[in-house]
């Protein structure tokens, strides 16, 4: 974190631009009664009212900036104290040096915290359900990476050992949304960094909860692991039971937001996977091969069931498929990515 969020008076902030306090009230419209009191208070921020910091922000050269660093950098060093007294050491160069919106990497260090403390009750479900999406999850992805310079913390495996510990604990009642949310989003993390299964991660959960967490399993290991067989197995198992394959369905959209996350896990009948599209030609890109047969012969004809134009990106998919099908050195891989092609070409 850059010095800028260090606790400063007022009258420091403005001091550089030779303002005193009678010209802080004029150009803000603020009482010089209410100016002074805060002057050379250092912990000014946490005294000032929300409109008089809006008509400051509105009129002052560098209070809105001083303002966001000054609280990210509090929020920040209280989790770093606090994650340090359980055990987890910040890398604070990673976080400076991340791409993504520090105010969701604090998010993630919250998380974190909540986790190794076991704190199992509806109010971590609900927090950890709120990682569902491809911007908060790239957060939580930091918080558990364990490669140097990416990962917030110096050494993830504690994080790993308490999440495994506290995700039984968190499915507590029979149907939960944010339960069944948090667990998906737990086990994904653990087996994408540890390749890890269900049956290893040693806790059961019934019904809906189970199906989702499994998919949440399945893509953090095939990340992880590349192995075609858990993805072929994955294939016959949504091919077996229907609500594997209808949360299947609804999983891509709402992590992309294309679709409202929704309880009932129900999508729309019309829907553009516009933002899905994207994500999809991402990863046929990235990802391993044993990742890439997953969406061929797996989410993609789900999705073309559910939007046949694929967010506009017809063209691109089918290139996109070719390519990479090409380059892979498994004959299922390929064909199965030769098959969908042809079908892509057969669409009007």
């Amino acid at each position: 974190m850059t010095a800028d969020g260090e606790p400063r008076s007022l009258s420091e902030i403005t001091r550089d631009m030779g303002l005193n306090m009678s010209d802080v009230a004029a150009f803000s419209g603020l009482d010089e009664s209410t100016v002074f009191r805060l002057w050379d208070n250092a912990e000014w921020l946490d005294r000032v009212s929300g409109r008089s910091l809006q008509s400051l922000m509105a009129s002052i050269p560098g209070i809105a900036e001083y303002s966001r660093a000054h609280a990210i950098r509090k929020r920040l060093d209280g989790l770093v104290s606090d994650l340090g007294a359980e055990g987890l050491a910040v890398d604070l160069d990673a976080l400076d040096g991340s791409p993504v919106p520090q105010q969701l990497l604090l998010n993630a260090l919250e998380a974190g915290l909540r986790i190794v403390r076991g704190e199992a009750n509806q109010r971590t479900s609900s927090f950890i359900a709120r990682f569902w999406g491809r911007e908060p999850d790239t957060a939580l992805e930091a918080l558990y990476s364990t490669e140097r310079g990416h990962g917030l913390l110096t050494d993830p495996a504690k994080l790993f050992e308490s999440s495994v510990e506290l995700a039984p604990r968190l499915n507590r009642k029979t149907y939960s949304f944010h339960s069944i949310l948090a667990l998906n989003i737990l086990t994904h993390q653990v087996s994408k960094v540890t390749g890890e299964m269900e049956a290893d991660l040693g806790f059961e959960v019934p019904g809906r909860q189970t199906a989702f967490m499994m998919r949440g399993v399945v893509m953090g290991s095939l990340i992880s692991s590349n192995d075609l067989d858990l993805a072929e197995r994955y294939r016959r198992e949504l091919d077996a039971t229907p609500v594997y394959a209808a949360l299947e369905e609804w999983s891509f959209p709402t992590y992309m937001r294309d679709g409202r996350i929704s309880s009932d896990f129900t999508l729309p009948s019309s829907l553009s996977l516009r933002n899905t599209a994207n994500e999809v030609l991402r990863e046929i890109a990235d990802y391993n091969d044993a990742y890439v047969y997953y969406l061929a012969s797996t989410y993609i004809p789900l999705a073309l069931r559910r939007d046949p134009a694929f967010g506009g990106r017809l063209a691109e998919l089918t290139r996109a498929l070719e390519l990479r099908g090409a380059d892979c050195e498994d004959r299922r891989i390929r064909e199965t990515c030769n098959t969908l092609v042809r079908r892509l070409k057969e669409l009007p």
